[in-house]
């Protein structure tokens, strides 16, 4: 194999942005897109205090978010508990040989 050779072996085509990178070496594509966006809003000075003012409210963000459930209001239903009755007879019963 010759030096041209090896060298198309050790590139690949980028999937995200298709421009040819060398193996081991940053997508050259990608990188230069990296540089112009921006990392996060954390880091942006326009966001700066955000959340300051105001409180968080984590009894409302549970009520938003997930509401009412079945079980906090009734429980189980009566067929898990009858489900777990049988489970623990069955268990005693291969336990100690009643079968």
């Amino acid at each position: 194999m010759g030096e041209e050779s090896m060298a198309e072996v050790m590139s690949y085509i980028c999937p995200t942005c298709g421009s040819e990178a060398q193996v081991g070496t940053p997508c050259p594509g990608c990188s230069k897109r990296r540089e112009k966006a921006r990392r996060s809003w954390e880091q942006d000075p326009s966001m700066d205090g955000l959340g300051e003012t105001q409180e968080f409210d984590y009894e409302d963000f549970v009520q938003r978010e997930f509401g009412r459930g079945k079980q906090a209001q009734g429980g189980l239903k009566w067929y898990w508990w009858l489900l777990a009755v049988l489970v623990l007879v069955a268990f005693v019963a291969v336990t100690f040989g009643l079968s």
